[in-house]
């Protein structure tokens, strides 16, 4: 790893999380990588979870910039903020990116769980692969007992990535880390229109900026079922069809009807 490491801002939209919130701020305070800063925004829950993040943002201060009675966790800390109401996950998301002082913005679920490693191996992978754009990982899922469910076996190379860029098929969302470095201003932003393929329609911008890639460590525990992703694929034939039409008109990335239909046909 190179002597200077980059600040990564990983970004948290929360939402009526309590009983998993915990364990996924553990996972992101305990990170190998010690140049983070964790910004996350309550969409206006229900249950405990903004009291949890609050005692967690007091715990690890920006101010102090460490965790109090422990020493040597410089650089680590956790942004709290609440909605004043619920706006729904796309404008929560685009507020967080517009929170994020780092060109590296990690995304990250409310109810997963992070390995300890996993910001140290993206940021060594975007650092060794420069035209890089977002990395992602393979996951473990789990269920909400915490029982494996199954494993993700994603693409790693770009040009398999390329031919079908879907959240949950090619991609977990929830395990990319975007380079904001080579996209133009406001790219990075999600459309709330294009539910239900929200991350799929952000995959697609970012491809004419530059690589995808997927690791081959699994580096998150996605609270998921992995067959959710293929049957929404089948209930949400006609929004597909509609991504693909906006992709042609509005990118340089051709994407092909075939090539993205392909997972759903092979499962």
């Amino acid at each position: 790893m190179r002597k200077t490491k980059p600040l990564v801002s990983i970004i948290l939209p929360i939402h009526n999380s309590e009983k998993y919130l915990p364990s996924c701020l553990k996972s992101l305070i305990n990170q190998s990588y010690k140049n983070i800063e964790i910004i996350a925004i309550d969409d206006k829950s229900i249950d405990d979870s903004f009291k949890i993040l609050k005692n967690f943002a007091k715990k690890y201060s920006p101010r102090f910039g460490q965790p109090r009675g422990k020493a040597g966790e410089a650089g680590k800390r956790i942004r709290a903020y609440k909605n004043i109401k619920s706006y729904g996950r796309a404008v929560t998301l685009n507020r967080l990116i517009k929170k994020a002082k780092a060109k590296l913005i990690a995304f990250m679920g409310d109810s997963d769980i992070a390995y300890i490693h996993r910001i140290n191996k993206q940021v060594k992978f975007i650092l060794d692969n420069p035209k890089t754009v977002a990395v992602g990982s393979q996951c473990v899922f789990i269920n909400d007992k915490s029982k494996i469910l199954g494993k993700s076996k994603f693409p790693k190379e770009n040009q398999f990535i390329y031919k079908s860029p879907l959240h949950g098929i090619s991609m977990q969302f929830e395990t990319v880390l975007v380079n904001k470095s080579l996209l133009p201003k406001d790219v990075l932003k999600f459309d709330a229109n294009s539910k239900p393929y929200l991350y799929s329609d952000v995959f697609i911008k970012l491809m004419n900026y530059g690589k995808f890639a997927n690791l081959s460590e699994y580096l998150l525990y996605r609270r998921s079922n992995p067959n959710v992703y293929f049957s929404d694929l089948r209930k949400n034939i006609f929004s597909l069809a509609k991504l693909w039409i906006k992709s042609v008109a509005n990118s340089d990335y051709r994407l092909s009807i075939k090539s993205l239909l392909l997972p759903l046909a092979k499962h």
